[in-house]
């Protein structure tokens, strides 16, 4: 293995080749390494990104992103553009492609030869908007100063985290090998505490059938929580605590109305702890096929993978791919869309025949982390190679590839991540998920604005760590009942 980090020359390159973990038991920041990040004068941001633009000037200095709400910002009323001033500098269609193609991603070339009279991207000027609290940059600091992937890793490939210190931030800021950089996707960026969000989950076949799937959300992020706001349920305690937990309730179709589902990922535990609420059959029984590598995700049809929720994860606590690792790759990926946190829009403003309406997206050059996973001799998995794409300053997915075991380029996904900046939060808004091979497309269920108006929900609750909306039994064996209905 090999890691470069000269992050003062601007652009940085690095390449961490390789499953395993020997030569770095030891992967806690020193007090030099935790020196390079702050908010001001320091080489890299809180987060660990490169804080200087690159050479050719088209990407900026980060500079603490958005401060403050823009003057048309009103609570409640979506999130209004910071930047609806902006106009594009060029797009990008089938017949000019490949003027850009060093800095389009696999998936996208494959979508202009695919749908070649609709699929564009409007480019516009990069705009580093990311911004943290001052407590997550501290925590971080701590986090980072203790944290540890554990030694079953590198003895028997079972992933866990040692010595989690409670208050969040991003574990690994300055990753020595891909798996950090992996817990970094999962951990590393400031959503909040609680979401409690109405979402469509949307299935659209290849001739443009959709089917909306419309779906509850509550997520619980304890990983965040400072100790003294942690819960004491021993539900949440064991496996060195919870980090994660998640509930999706279906509204609709109605055929499926009521069926949810409640569980947490754990530090030492990474496989998903989840139970399933039936109505027909008025029980709660355990669930391990949700939440698990390749399993198909929750009411999608088998067009969406656990590993490819977020774009990427483990999927498990047995890692089934080895990884490589870029950072420093300048792509052109969606970053400040805020026109699909519009709550006006309806399901046909969003949903193409065959992909998702492009003109209501906003795409921007920036530096990314690679994650390139190639599956393991004696493993399984529907991916035989699964490469992923974030945003240096958010840590959050902005793209993927899944390629199938005849190495033909199988799935693609792209991810839509927005500064709610009146908290302030990261959040992902929107996402679609494309199979190029048999022409359909899907959606987490995301796009809160439209599906909270049009389900008399109302907005998204998004609350942070001295707030909560949501009723943490949900997550629970013993609570989860009471949530299902008919």
């Amino acid at each position: 293995m090999w890691f470069v980090n000269d992050s003062r020359c601007g652009a940085v390159i690095a390449v961490i080749a390789g499953l395993s973990m020997a030569g770095t038991a030891n992967a806690k920041l020193n007090d030099d390494e935790v020196a390079q990040l702050g908010m001001t004068g320091t080489p890299l941001t809180p987060v660990g990104a490169t804080r200087a633009g690159n050479a050719a000037g088209t990407i900026p200095e980060w500079t603490g992103g958005i401060q403050a709400p823009p003057a048309n910002f009103k609570a409640g009323a979506g999130w209004a553009d910071p930047f609806a001033d902006d106009k594009p500098l060029f797009t990008i269609t089938a017949q000019n492609y490949e003027q850009y193609k060093d800095n389009l991603l696999p998936g996208q070339i494959a979508m202009f030869k695919q749908y070649p009279d609709s699929f564009r991207m409007h480019v516009y000027p990069t705009r580093r908007s990311t911004s943290y609290p001052g407590w997550f940059v501290e925590a971080t600091k701590a986090q980072a100063k203790t944290i540890e992937i554990c030694p079953q890793y590198a003895e028997k490939n079972e992933m866990c985290l040692l010595n989690v210190q409670p208050g969040g931030g991003v574990p690994f800021p300055i990753p020595k090998i891909p798996e950090e950089a992996g817990w970094n996707t999962l951990l590393g960026h400031y959503n909040g505490t609680t979401m409690d969000a109405m979402g469509n989950g949307a299935l659209i076949d290849s001739l443009g059938n959709r089917t909306d799937v419309i779906m509850r959300s509550r997520e619980f992020w304890p990983y965040q929580l400072p100790a003294d706001k942690k819960p004491t349920n021993e539900w949440f305690t064991q496996w060195g605590g919870a980090f994660l937990c998640d509930s999706w309730q279906i509204e609709q179709p109605p055929r499926s109305s009521g069926l949810v589902f409640g569980g947490c990922m754990f530090a030492q535990n990474v496989d998903f702890q989840v139970y399933l609420y039936v109505p027909g059959q008025r029980r709660v029984r355990k669930a391990p096929e949700i939440g698990f590598h390749d399993s198909p995700s929750f009411a999608s049809d088998g067009q969406r993978t656990v590993s490819s929720r977020w774009m990427w994860w483990f999927g498990g606590k047995e890692p089934r791919h080895s990884y490589k690792l870029e950072q420093g790759k300048e792509l052109f990926v969606s970053a400040n869309s805020y026109k699909i946190a519009d709550p006006n829009l309806n399901y046909d403003d969003i949903y193409g025949k065959k992909h998702i309406n492009q003109d209501l997206l906003r795409y921007e050059l920036h530096r990314v982390w690679v994650i390139d996973g190639e599956l393991k001799a004696g493993y399984r998995h529907l991916y035989k190679r699964h490469v992923a794409y974030f945003d240096e300053d958010t840590w959050m997915g902005v793209a993927f590839e899944a390629y199938d075991a005849k190495d033909r380029l199988w799935r693609m996904g792209e991810q839509h991540v927005l500064n709610l900046y009146d908290k302030p939060l990261l959040r992902i808004m929107g996402d679609s998920q494309i199979d190029l091979i048999n022409g359909r497309y899907t959606t987490y269920p995301y796009w809160h604005g439209t599906a909270g108006r049009l389900t008399g929900f109302g907005p998204p609750k998004f609350e942070t760590t001295e707030e909560s909306t949501v009723d943490i039994s949900v997550y629970t064996p013993q609570g989860l009942r009471k949530f299902g209905t008919r």
